[in-house]
């Protein structure tokens, strides 16, 4: 309420004074006269403030200047900084590039004084060795020719050889001793002209001379090299160079009469080039490694036996006959050669060998028996009438071959190879696991497929019947009432062939069936071999099924026929009886039973199924046997 009335009394006031003129005019006065003195002071008031902004301007405008000031100096001292640092670093890296130039030429100076001195000593070292080849040389030279002239005058002059020796035996023994020791005293040039010198003189051993020429046995021939000169091929005349050390020897266009023996002798690196064996070259225990057979011709049977043949070359050369047994030709080659007899492999290993473009002579039946050939190549091949008899040529390459009256038997495996375009005529694969083989099976050609585990591995077992006569019907019924007949082999009694009348129930079985003819005990028993089904046995995963019809034409009770399975050595036996059977007309009631089991791994393959008629079986008859093999 009393902000109000505070209002009112001064709207009140301000209107009184409003409306009274001489109130007004005394205001207008005042005013006039604030105005004057207003104008009045407003003059100094302005140049004073005109004076603070001047002031205050000109200090903002030195202070501004200051900071320029100092601002430039920062700059131009940074700048002289850089400037001094450039400076620095461009002094440094003169100094450093003046270091290095001097290491440099300081290196270069100590490598030419180096190689200076390594070529003074090279040089030195070269005169030394010149001069020790030189001594050698003269020595070698001196102990050669006093070896020529000893045994030159051994040879020719006759007083001489009267007095020393007394027979011809000691004077080969003595030039035996004497060329021993120079061989081993001398260098591998003297040691070929040594060699040239005893076959100029008849000296070297042969076979067919051996009371006038001397043994090698124990001879140092390492290095040597034999070529034969232009006028003609050395001819080496039933030569045996047995137990020696011919490592890294050369043999050039020499020719090889009647036969040649290397037998314990090393080998190794040997060389036969444009070389021809006339007659058999034998090899027994020798170490022929990567040894090279090139342009030879072998003309006779050449016989490698227990020998090491690894990384062996046979390049364009040609063979008569090859025998080769218990041999290693690992990673070994035979390259456009030509085999024109029959060549034999027998329990070698040839792992990783390479046979392209090679003939082997038709119609002759090349025999590789118990042979290892993984990872082989034989792409492009033909091979005609060359069987494999337990060997492996698994992991091998025999693409784009051509392979006609080829056998691969007795356990041969041929797992993951390659048979891609490869052609098959007439060929037989018998006991032959090709698990993982890559073969195309339209390309095979009237040929045979027995006991085989195909790629896929599926077994193709052989349907042919394995237990003989099991039907009675061999000589049926001439023989009937008596003994029974071979294979079938009497054990106790005399179990007999049984002819009885055809029926519809007979139909199952023909005309003849086996009983015991009296109430005694009879037995027969038959032997059979599943050698060929052994690649089978030894998987694990084989199993049989025995089988038998049992029959009677009255009463027969169970149990009165066992057939037996056994081996005559390893722990096997099984069997099985017959059910009770009872015939209620004039015929002959029959009942099947079978017995079926997993072979073990480790059993024989050879077996005796064994029949036995107990007693009071006269009623009881036995039919269709039969033995069947089968993959679990």
């Amino acid at each position: 309420m009393v902000r109000p009335r505070r209002f009112r009394q001064s709207i009140y006031r301000n209107t009184k004074a409003i409306l009274s003129p001489e109130s007004n005019r005394k205001s207008q006065k005042r005013s006039l006269m604030l105005i004057k003195l207003s104008l009045s002071a407003s003059i100094p008031f302005m140049i004073a403030i005109f004076t603070i902004v001047s002031y205050i301007q000109q200090m903002q405008i030195d202070s501004n200047n200051r900071e320029k000031d100092l601002e430039i100096a920062n700059l131009t001292r940074i700048q002289d900084q850089m400037i001094a640092n450039i400076t620095r670093l461009h002094d440094l890296e003169i100094t450093n590039l003046t270091q290095i130039k001097d290491w440099e030429i300081a290196m270069a100076n100590l490598m030419i004084a180096n190689e200076t001195k390594i070529q003074d000593r090279q040089i030195a070292e070269e005169n030394r060795n010149e001069d020790r080849a030189q001594q050698y040389d003269l020595h070698y030279e001196t102990l050669y020719s006093k070896y020529i002239e000893d045994i030159s005058t051994i040879l020719y002059k006759q007083p001489y050889n009267q007095t020393i020796f007394t027979s011809e035996e000691n004077k080969m023994l003595y030039i035996r001793r004497k060329t021993l020791m120079t061989l081993r005293s001398i260098d591998s040039e003297r040691r070929s002209q040594l060699f040239v010198f005893l076959y100029e003189n008849n000296l070297l051993p042969d076979q067919s001379s051996p009371n006038t020429t001397i043994s090698l046995i124990g001879a140092h021939l390492k290095n040597i090299t034999i070529e034969s000169p232009v006028t003609g091929s050395y001819q080496f005349d039933y030569l045996s160079l047995q137990s020696l050390n011919l490592m890294n020897a050369v043999f050039i266009g020499c020719t090889f009469k009647g036969n040649t023996n290397f037998n314990g002798s090393i080998m190794t690196n040997v060389q036969f080039i444009g070389a021809t064996f006339e007659g058999q070259l034998t090899a027994y225990r020798v170490k022929l490694i990567n040894a090279s057979f090139i342009d030879c011709t072998f003309k006779r049977k050449v016989v490698f036996q227990d020998c090491d043949l690894s990384y062996a070359k046979f390049n364009r050369s040609n063979f008569n006959q090859l025998s080769s047994e218990s041999v290693i030709l690992t990673n070994g080659s035979v390259i456009d050669c030509k085999f024109n007899g029959k060549i034999e492999f027998t329990r070698s290993t040839m792992n990783g060998i390479s046979i392209i473009n090679s003939e082997f002579e038709k119609n002759i039946g090349h025999d590789f028996y118990s042979v290892s050939l993984d990872y082989s190549d034989f792409h492009n091949i033909s091979l005609d009438y060359v069987n494999f008899h337990s060997s492996s040529l698994s992991y091998s390459n025999f693409r784009g071959a051509h392979l006609t009256g080829v056998q691969f038997d007795l356990k041969t495996f041929i797992i993951n190879t390659d048979f891609s375009d490869s052609i098959f005529r007439w060929a037989r694969l018998d006991q032959t696991n090709l698990s993982g083989s890559t073969i195309d099976f339209n390309q095979f050609y009237s040929s045979q497929f027995k006991n085989v585990v195909l790629p896929n591995g599926t077994w193709v077992i052989d349907k042919e019947e394995i237990l003989k006569n099991g039907n009675a019907e061999k000589n049926c019924p001439i023989l009937s009432g008596n003994k029974i007949q071979l294979p079938w082999e009497e054990e106790i009694g005399p179990p007999t062939l049984y002819h009885h009348n055809i029926s519809y129930s007979n139909s199952l079985v023909g005309n003849c069936s086996y009983k015991c003819p009296d109430e005694n005990v009879c037995c027969m028993e038959q032997r059979i071999e599943l050698l060929r089904y052994l690649l089978f046995i030894e998987s694990g995963e084989l199993q049989y099924t025995l089988s038998a019809y049992f029959g009677s034409d009255s009463e027969c009770a169970e149990g009165l026929i066992e057939v037996w399975i056994l081996t005559p050595k390893w722990p096997f036996r099984r069997k099985y009886s017959n059910p009770y059977i009872k015939s209620s007309g004039n015929y002959i009631q029959w009942q099947e039973t079978k017995d079926t089991f997993k072979l073990p791994k480790d059993n024989e393959y050879v077996f005796h199924v064994r029949v036995v008629f107990n007693l009071y079986s006269d009623s009881c008859y036995i039919d269709n046997i039969k033995f069947r093999l089968e993959q679990n």
